[in-house]
């Protein structure tokens, strides 16, 4: 004979799957949603890089009009500046898209390769040095899209961070190494750094250091999901700063 007290345990279970569920959508969709939001941040670089790369093809094509004699310089630089544009598309429809794939081998050097180019801008038209010291082979358990919105968004941070610092040449370094299982990704700026006491609550949602203005998400989601998504793949992240110093984010990441 069914009790009540079966009768209820059973529907506080059914409530507590139902609710568990909810919660894994609403995470699915708070980062699909906030990979949309990186790329409304990037709008502002993507709009002058593709004004960068257009001016010349409309010139060139414009001077091989007057003087048939350019028209092979004009068309090798149509195709060099389309293919660049082609592949700044490529790579924002890609963090655009809603990927929901189960983890697979993932090689790291080509996706932060990809992060860069979704950047649109070159860093060193804004005076950036970046130096990239991720060798190719480097693998790891992970899902492509999530790995890259993460590594976007520390890119973006850090941009905004150096460009914020004016005392010394502007520097961000992506730098990456296997230990044991694990494979460690470094992204160090030398820019105004963070103070210690934000240190301690930079992972936490809705905490932001700064307002928006469009530089950079001030609206303390996106180190947050940074964190949820690193806790997904088997990783973790962390960070040290000190102020007017710079700062490294590291991502352990599962080779």
């Amino acid at each position: 004979m069914t009790t009540s007290h079966q009768i209820d345990s059973s529907q506080y279970v059914n409530e507590v799957d139902r609710l568990t569920a909810e919660v894994r959508a609403l995470k699915r969709q708070l980062r699909h949603t906030q990979r949309l939001a990186s790329v409304g941040t990037m709008t502002s670089m993507v709009v002058h890089e593709f004004n960068n790369l257009l001016t010349p093809i409309i010139s060139y094509a414009q001077l091989a009009q007057q003087d048939p004699r350019l028209t092979p310089k004009a068309i090798s630089r149509a195709v060099t500046s389309g293919q660049r544009a082609a592949d700044i598309c490529s790579a924002i429809l890609g963090m655009a898209r809603d990927e929901r794939s189960e983890p697979t081998v993932v090689d790291l050097a080509d996706v932060v390769r990809s992060s860069l180019t979704a950047m649109a801008r070159d860093p060193q038209r804004d005076g950036i040095e970046l130096i990239c010291n991720v060798p190719d082979g480097l693998r790891i358990n992970g899902r492509r899209v999530e790995l890259q919105q993460a590594i976007l968004n520390l890119l973006i941070n850090a941009r905004w961070a150096v460009l914020k610092r004016l005392a010394e040449p502007p520097r961000i370094v992506i730098s990456a190494e296997n230990v044991g299982e694990s494979v460690f990704l470094d992204v160090t700026d030398n820019g105004i750094g963070i103070e210690p006491q934000d240190c301690r609550r930079i992972f936490e949602p809705f905490y932001s250091t700064r307002d928006s203005d469009g530089g950079r998400d001030g609206n303390g989601l996106g180190l947050a999901l940074c964190r949820d998504i690193l806790d997904g793949m088997g990783g973790d992240i962390a960070v040290e700063s000190r102020p007017h110093i710079g700062t490294t984010f590291t991502l352990r990441l599962p080779a």
